[in-house]
Order: C-alpha cells, then structure tokens, then sequence
C-alpha cells in the first residue's frame, strides 16, 4: 500500500539564515582568487567570473569541493595563457547556498562591470532566487551544479551544462529496472526532490515498476524509523532514495542497522561524506552518475592527473563540474570576446565544449532547453569504499 508521511526534526541540509548573517552576507564576502582585482574591481590585465557558493554553514562540505575545482580550473586557464591574452580571476561570494543571500548578492555582482559571468549555486533554489537580476543585467548565469528541470524557465541568459532531472531519472529508473521489479522509494522533501522524484515515478510506471511504498521525508529528520519501517515491511525488490548525501548515508544506515534490511540499495550521492557517514552499511549502493575517477573520457583522465597532482587525493562529481564550469567559459570566450557579450555568444556558437562527463569528449549547447545535450550516465556500484564503474 501507498503511502506519504512527512517527519520533522533537527536542520541538517537546509538552515535558515539568521537576520545577521544576511546583513553580513548582502555586505558581500568575497576574494579574488587569481589575479590582482580588488573587491567590486578587476584590473584591466584580467577578467573576473563571480562565484556564488556555501563557503559557511551546512553545504560548506559541498563549497569547499567546488573551490578546488574551480580554482584548479582558472589555474589551469592561466597557464594556458588566459583568456585573450588576459588573466582570469574568481570573485568569491559566500552565500550558504540560501535564496534570500543570492537575491541580496545579485544585484552587487551584476553592477560589477568587470564580472563577465557568474557561476553557482550549490541548491537550485539559491541560483534561481538570483537569475532573474542576472537576466535582467544580461549577465550570463551558469548553473553548474544545477539540474532542476525549470533552472533555465528564467530567460536566455541562464545556462547550464547539468542534465535536466527528467534526463538523469529515467536513466536512474531504468538502472533500478534491471534488478527491481517492486520498489519502495523515498526522497527529500525540498523542490528539487519533489522534481527529482516525480520524473523518477513517471519512467518507472513506463518501465513496469511497482512502488509499493513511497514517502517524503523533511532535511531535518534525524530518525527515519516511522518511514522506512512501512518502507521494509512492504517487502521490496529494492529500496530507492532520492536525495543527497547525508540523508543519504541516514537512510541506508537505518534500514540496516536499525531495520534489519537486507535487499537492494539505489541512492545515496557520490561523495566522500555519503562514503564515510554511511560505512559498511553502504557498501553495494548502486546509483547513476556523470563522473568516476576511473572515467575513461581523457578529458576526465587528464583533470583527475592534475587533481591529485594538487591536492593529494581523488577528485569527487563536484570537483570536476566546478572545473569544468571554468574551462567551459574560457574555452568559449576565446573563441568569441572576454566580455559579457562574448559569454552568450559562445554558449550559442560554440559546438566543441570540451566533455567531462560520460564518454563524449565534445558537447554543445542545445538552444531550446539552454543544457548540454544528452549522454549515457555511467553505472556505478559502493564496492571496498570506492564508486566504481558497473557493466
């Protein structure tokens, strides 16, 4: 039987911002990473990109893997001479990935006239309280790690190079498929869970899976029991969480420490928190996802060599989309112009986007939906501590 209940507990994913930190926030953390820019400025032998992301609070873990790679990203552009002879540099805005912070940076980063794209947030949610400023600025907003299906509903100059959810879920179904034929699925209560879950459930009804048992779950729960307990008594092939890491690694780790539950696992995220917090219990997770250290794209095998290289250890999913977020822009402006203008230009000329992800080395940009065209997702399985790379 089908059932829905919502738990509401501690905050572990989506905090509100106190009023103070708004004020601090809006007053506009920020550095300039590469180059000799000063705060709101940018020499004129330089070309700043503006960064949203959680530096502080409760995504901090997931800003601190995008600023690796980014700053690896513009490392790697200024060694390869630039941006049209010029050097590029980051301006680095800590929002905490929370919609009232990027509405209130929005308007600072899109007056700065030597910002010729921005790039973030971490949540959906975040970037999109901001594109409509950029919109209006004609400053090109570039979602990295944003794949909501309306991310782009804003206007022609909101872009991202993130499959849509209606994209990654039927493929995510249609791994769930090949071993489940009766499910119990479970996901975040948030708007990209929502999404996330009702394109999941449309292509597992195409597909002939069964959901004996479905329910949402509030980012603040810190006892799952009431809702997984239904989950394991309905008997399922398989148990699917949408979601992120954390909660991720919570549900896993009561189902089987707390339940019992033995069968299939399909969720949790590819990260290192989902890895250690979720343990032995998490071993045989199978999930789908863009990227593996193993990848055999070269482009994927060349950023991995210089990401050791730097920072002693395997790159992660969002490590390699904020790298590869720099890449993209600078690859396209110098094919066009470092300025705001040369941005839109490339997002709509350019057809040869060094690929990252998958096994294409090129994408472009389809026009219509303003995303990277489709590829095959890798098939990816927990085993001895690592995501490796399943037939």
């Amino acid at each position: 039987m089908t059932r829905n209940n919502h738990i509401s507990i501690r905050q572990l994913l989506l905090g509100v911002c106190t009023a103070g930190a708004l004020l601090f926030t809006s007053a506009c953390a920020q550095n300039s990473t590469f180059g000799s820019g000063t705060s709101g400025e940018s020499s004129s032998s330089s070309v700043a990109i503006a960064v949203m992301y959680p530096e502080t609070g409760q995504y901090a873990e997931y800003g601190k893997m995008f600023k690796q790679g980014l700053d690896l990203g513009v490392k790697q552009v200024n060694a390869d001479g630039g941006v049209q002879g010029k050097k590029l540099e980051l301006k680095y805005f800590d929002t905490q990935s929370d919609p009232k912070q990027t509405a209130a940076i929005a308007p600072k980063i899109a007056a700065d006239k030597s910002v010729v794209a921005v790039v973030g947030d971490y949540s959906s949610g975040a970037s999109m309280a901001a594109s409509p400023t950029f919109q209006q600025a004609k400053l090109v907003h570039y979602g990295f790690n944003n794949s909501v299906s309306d991310f782009t509903s804003t206007g022609d100059y909101v872009w991202t190079p993130q499959f849509s959810q209606a994209v990654f879920q039927k493929q995510n179904a249609e791994l769930v498929a090949q071993k489940a034929k009766k499910i119990a699925a479970v996901y975040i209560e948030n708007d990209w869970g929502k999404s996330a879950y009702a394109e999941f459930k449309k292509e597992a009804k195409k597909l002939g899976i069964s959901i004996v048992y479905e329910s949402s779950y509030l980012a603040d729960s810190t006892d799952l029991s009431p809702i997984l307990i239904p989950a394991r008594d309905a008997k399922p092939d398989a148990v699917v969480h949408i979601g992120y890491g954390p909660d991720g690694a919570l549900v896993v780790n009561t189902l089987r420490d707390k339940l019992g539950y033995t069968g299939l696992f399909y969720g949790g995220q590819i990260t290192q928190e989902y890895i250690k917090l979720s343990g032995s219990n998490g071993e045989g997770t199978r999930l789908i996802g863009p990227f593996t250290p193993d990848s055999t794209n070269p482009n994927a095998a060349k950023f991995v060599k210089a990401f050791r290289a730097a920072y002693k250890t395997d790159p992660g999913e969002f490590n390699q989309t904020s790298y590869a977020s720099i890449i993209d822009l600078a690859y396209g402006m110098n094919k066009t112009s470092a300025t705001r203008e040369g941005v839109e230009k490339a997002l709509k000329t350019v057809d040869d986007f060094p690929c990252y992800v998958g096994t294409k080395t090129t994408f472009k940009f389809n026009q219509s939906t303003r995303r990277m065209d489709s590829t095959s997702f890798l098939k990816l399985e927990l085993t001895d501590g690592k995501f490796q790379i399943t037939d």
